[in-house]
């Protein structure tokens, strides 16, 4: 049988917006954007555009997720 790892995302402020970090690993970034939307950028590259906050934060868990 295999084990579940749990893993802690920890997010941290910056200039632009929030960093989610696993470890030493910048896992994603999300950036408040001129039109009050939140851009979440993973690898550097963006990914999408969200009006919401919270929707912005699931968005870079999942793909961080789904990267897995």
């Amino acid at each position: 049988m295999s084990k579940k790892k749990e893993t802690e995302i920890q997010i941290s402020d910056s200039q632009d917006g929030v960093i989610l970090t696993v470890g030493k690993k910048t896992v994603a970034e999300i950036k408040n954007n001129a039109d009050d939307a939140y851009d979440v950028f993973v690898n550097g590259k963006l990914t999408k555009t969200l009006k919401a906050y919270p929707e912005a934060l699931e968005e870079a868990i999942k793909m961080y997720n789904l990267a897995l």
